[in-house]
């Protein structure tokens, strides 16, 4: 039997309308997450989006049967949300609902925000010529349950390479988000999606229901860990970095991440879950001080201080009882996503510190201390 791709609108309504029936999403409903983007990926829609197509494709949904996909209808208007339609091979109709973040006159990417009662997150990738639709395929999660889909159209005519999609993590947990001069705050659900071109979205639900947004750019990737380089939070400005490690089903087993965010120092703990063989977070005491202690070749002695895991000062002793005190800066996370401060010794000598913990000082982790012309010293942290 040939299979015919649909071009007039039309067609779809009056297909549609006969015996449809639409499925219902049961299960636990899921916090929407709501996530930033980079400028540079909005592209104003330009006219009317209309496509339709016949063909076969594939929808996966968590630990359900596949199912498989037989016709697919996408619209949009400028200004207005998204909505793609699957028919399954069962006769019932599925719609989504979402926003086309970037188009193209060959390609539109469509953000996914709910599956008609229910949630949804994740990136829909369309391909089309002129108003026919050659496929459509993405991931994502629907009610917190991982999402597929592929589909491509009947068409013996039409022979393109796949494109690359996103890569997109998300994971329930617990951890905590804190910022300088506030209470530390509770983290339950983190995701992260990095494009094509390795722009990048981190996202954070808090126990209040509040989210907290991070874009900027994934710099590394293996097969178990990501860094992203941060440079904004919504219209706010932000420097730092990120080191999430996934594992099976794109899930996130952790994610640590510090820096400053509109100038203030921030900081980021968290653990997915299931996590039965990992104790839970232990939330850093809000204007809990640890001092690490050491003693440089020359005989002075130091103790460093952090204060909600960022380290402000040193304290320095010399042999004869003189004291001197170097105030620290954050300057950078190096590659091993180790926090970098910056200081002076009596407003001279350059002083380094690199906190060695990844910026999670505690009891029994180590800082290294650096000053020009001394070498460098490693220092023991305690509660004290």
């Amino acid at each position: 039997m040939k299979i015919r791709s649909i071009l007039a609108f039309s067609a779809l309504a009056s297909t549609l309308a006969y015996g449809t029936a639409t499925n219902a999403m049961d299960g636990p409903a899921f916090p929407e997450i709501d996530f930033s983007r980079p400028s540079s990926t909005l592209v104003a829609q330009q006219g009317n989006l209309n496509l339709v197509g016949e063909g076969e494709g594939t929808l996966s949904i968590g630990s359900r049967p596949s199912q498989t996909v037989t016709f697919v209808s996408v619209t949009s208007f400028p200004n207005q949300p998204a909505e793609v339609s699957l028919r399954l091979a069962d006769g019932s109709l599925q719609r989504w609902g979402g926003n086309v973040i970037s188009r193209s006159a060959e390609e539109a990417q469509i953000r996914l925000t709910n599956a008609g009662g229910a949630d949804a997150t994740g990136t829909l990738t369309v391909r089309y010529q002129g108003s026919t639709l050659i496929s459509i395929n993405g991931t994502g999660t629907l009610d917190g349950q991982p999402l597929s889909l592929r589909f491509t159209i009947a068409d013996d005519s039409v022979n393109r390479p796949p494109t690359e999609s996103a890569v997109i993590l998300t994971q329930q947990g617990q951890g905590f988000f804190g910022l300088q001069g506030r209470p530390n705050q509770t983290v339950t659900f983190a995701s992260v999606t990095v494009q094509p071109n390795n722009n990048a979205e981190l996202s954070l639900r808090l126990t209040d229901g509040s989210q907290v947004r991070f874009a900027g750019q994934q710099t590394n990737r293996t097969a178990e860990d990501i860094v992203l380089n941060l440079t904004a939070s919504g219209a706010a400005s932000a420097q730092g970095t990120a080191n999430i490690r996934y594992g099976p089903n794109n899930s996130i087993l952790s994610l640590s991440s510090n820096g400053t965010l509109d100038g203030q120092p921030f900081f980021i703990q968290f653990n997915g879950q299931p996590a039965t063989t990992q104790p839970p977070v232990t939330p850093p005491p809000s204007g809990n001080t640890i001092t690490c202690h050491g003693r440089m070749d020359n005989g002075w002695r130091y103790r460093a201080e952090a204060t909600n895991q960022r380290f402000t000062q040193i304290r320095w002793e010399g042999r004869r009882g003189e004291s001197e005190v170097s105030t620290l800066r954050f300057y950078r996370n190096n590659a091993q996503g180790q926090p970098v401060y910056k200081g002076s010794f009596r407003g001279a000598t350059m002083v380094t510190l690199v906190d060695l913990s990844g910026g999670n000082p505690r009891p029994s982790s180590q800082v290294s201390i650096g000053v020009e012309e001394w070498g460098w010293s490693r220092g023991n942290c305690s509660n004290r």
